[in-house]
């Protein structure tokens, strides 16, 4: 069963990974755009009220993928906690690197 499980968490936290990377993708993507649209007015000389709302909705957008992103840390932390419920938590799937989080109380445990 331990097995099983190990195969299960295993295949969410690809998962997991992969929606954290594709974010990533995005928010740098909406920047490069967001970059673009004000020296693109100005290559062409245009007056500063064209693509105004481009501007701003895009800039709108990066506030959305940043709340996402967000989001996606939270379920991150919410499915560590699970995987350490059901006796995963030694198991190690991702990043080389972690955030430690000073909220919550650091637990003893027999390895």
């Amino acid at each position: 069963m331990r097995i099983k499980r190990q195969t299960i968490a295993k295949s969410v936290a690809e998962r997991l990974f992969a929606a954290e990377a594709a974010l990533d993708i995005a928010a740098a993507r909406i920047a490069e755009l967001n970059a673009s649209l004000p020296l693109a007015r100005l290559d062409a000389r245009f007056a500063a009220a064209i693509g105004q709302e481009a501007i701003a909705t895009s800039a709108a957008a990066v506030m959305l993928i940043a709340q996402t992103r967000e989001q996606m840390v939270i379920t991150h932390a919410h499915l560590k906690r699970a995987s350490d419920d059901v006796g995963l938590g030694e198991t190690a799937y991702g990043d080389l690197f972690k955030v430690v989080s000073h909220d919550q109380p650091a637990h003893l445990r027999v390895v």
